[in-house]
C-alpha cells in the first residue's frame, strides 16, 4: 500500500525524544520494512534523532494536502489524531480514498484537564466528528477504544493496538558508560524513561525512594514541565547525591540508560480513565528490566509476571515493591526473564502488521471523490 503517514501536532517534534515522536517514526519504518510505501507529514519534523529508513519525510505545511496525496498516489491515510486534525480527513474525502484515525487519547478532555482548553465541548463535537467519519480507528489501548466507542464509533471498526519496540536495539547495549558517566558505580538503580508531567508519578518516585537503602540510585531520563518541581523535591528529600536527573537524550541512546538500570519504573498518577499505552513500559521489557508499575489501565496485561503492580498514588506501597524487587536476587531473575519473553510480543513489526490489517479493511470501504462530505464539517 501506498500510505500516508499525517501528524498536525505542532507539539510533536518528528525527530524528538517525545514518546510520540518515536512512535511516529518507530511504526512508519516498521510499515515500511514489511513492504509498504510511506509517505511520513508532520507539522514539526525538528529534532535530534534521524529519521526511519525507506520512508519519505516531508513537511505538512508545504502546499496543498490534497495535492501533495494526489502527486504521490496514495492510497490511505494514516492520522494520528490532534486538536489541528482535519484537513486530512477533508484531502482523503476529496480524493476519494480511506482515511484511518489513530487515538491515543481522549485529546479534548485532556487538553482541559492538563492545558486549559476553553470551550471544551466544542473540541468533543470536533473530534466525535472525525472519528465517526473515519474508516476505522487504531486505539493505542483498550480505555481509548472505549472512549471512540462512547463517541458513537461502531466497536467493529475500533482496534487496539499497543505501542511497541525495537528489540534490536537491545541486544548491543551496554550499561557502563552511562553507570561511569553519572557515577553510578555497582549500585542497584531504579530507573525512570519518559516526560516529566504531573500524571508520570516522579514525584512519588522520589518519595519511595527517599525510605530505600541509602545505597540505591535513581536515575531519571527525560525531561518536561515538572523538571524544576522534582528537582526540587529531590533536594528537599536531600536525595542530592542519589538521584540523576539525565535530562532529554536522543532515542538511539536509550537502550544504553536501560542497560545502566535494575528495575524500570511506571508509577502512574491514579486516573479515573486511565487510557496511556506506555512507550517506556514496553522499552523496560525490551531490556530485560523488572517493572514496577501501577495497577490501572492496561499495565496488568502489559506487565504480567515481569514486575510488580502497585496501588496508584502510594509512595508506601511503591516503595515496598521496589525493595522487594532490589533485594531478592531470584525473584528479580525471573521477572528478567518473563519481560524478554513478553517483549517479543510487542514489537513495532508486530504493531505495524495490526494497523496493516486495519488499513487494508478501511479500503474495502470506498468513497466517490468529491470536496464535500465529512471532512468539510470536520475542518471547520
Amino acid at each position: 500500500m501506498k500510505i500516508a503517514y499525517v501528524c498536525a501536532d505542532a507539539g510533536i517534534p518528528l525527530l524528538g525524544h517525545k514518546g510520540a515522536s518515536v512512535h511516529l517514526r518507530s511504526l512508519a519504518g516498521a510499515l515500511a520494512r514489511r513492504g509498504h510505501r510511506v509517505l511520513l507529514l508532520a507539522d514539526r519534523i525538528d529534532g535530534e534523532n534521524p529519521p526511519p529508513a525507506n520512508v519519505t519525510v516531508g513537511p505538512l505545511t508545504d502546499g496543498s494536502l490534497t495535492q501533495v496525496l494526489r502527486d504521490w498516489a496514495c492510497e490511505v491515510v494514516l492520522e494520528r489524531y490532534s486538536l489541528a486534525s482535519g484537513k486530512a480527513l477533508e484531502a482523503s474525502r476529496a480524493l476519494g480514498i480511506a482515511y484511518v484515525l489513530e487515538l491515543n487519547a481522549p485529546l479534548a478532555d485532556e487538553a482541559a484537564r492538563y492545558r486549559g482548553l476553553r470551550d471544551v465541548e466544542t473540541w468533543r463535537v470536533r473530534e466525535r466528528t472525525i472519528l465517526n467519519a473515519a474508516d476505522g480507528v487504531v486505539a493505542v489501548s483498550s480505555g481509548v477504544r472505549a472512549h471512540a466507542i462512547q463517541c458513537g464509533v461502531v466497536p467493529a471498526r475500533v482496534v487496539v493496538v499497543h505501542n511497541g519496540v525495537d528489540l534490536e536495539r537491545y541486544e548491543s547495549a551496554s550499561g557502563e558508560p552511562v553507570r561511569h558517566r553519572y557515577g553510578l558505580g555497582r549500585a542497584d538503580v531504579v530507573g525512570f524513561v519518559g516526560s516529566l508531567k504531573p500524571w508520570h508519578g516522579v514525584d512519588l518516585l522520589l518519595h519511595a525512594a527517599a525510605g530505600l537503602d541509602q545505597a540505591v540510585k535513581v536515575l531519571i531520563v527525560g525531561d518536561g514541565p515538572q523538571r524544576e518541581d522534582v528537582e526540587a523535591l529531590a533536594r528537599s528529600l536531600q536525595l542530592d547525591n542519589r538521584v540523576v536527573f539525565a535530562g532529554a537524550v536522543p532515542h538511539h541512546a536509550v537502550p544504553d540508560y536501560l542497560a545502566a538500570m535494575t528495575v524500570g519504573a511506571a508509577p502512574y498518577r491514579a486516573q479515573l480513565d486511565f487510557y496511556f499505552s506506555p512507550v517506556k513500559v514496553a522499552e523496560y521489557l525490551a531490556a530485560g528490566l523488572p517493572v514496577v508499575a501501577s495497577r490501572q489501565g492496561d499495565l496488568p496485561d502489559l506487565v504480567r509476571e515481569a514486575g510488580l503492580l502497585v496501588t496508584p498514588d502510594d509512595a508506601s506501597e511503591l516503595r515496598e515493591a521496589l525493595h522487594r524487587v532490589l533485594s531478592d536476587h531470584s525473584l528479580r531473575h525471573r521477572m528478567r526473564r518473563a519481560a524478554q519473553r513478553q517483549a517479543k510480543s510487542m514489537t513495532w513489526n508486530e504493531t505495524a502488521a495490526r494497523v496493516e490489517t486495519v488499513l487494508a479493511s478501511a479500503r474495502t470501504r470506498q468513497h466517490p471523490g468529491s470536496g464535500s462530505g465529512p471532512g468539510k464539517e470536520a475542518a471547520a
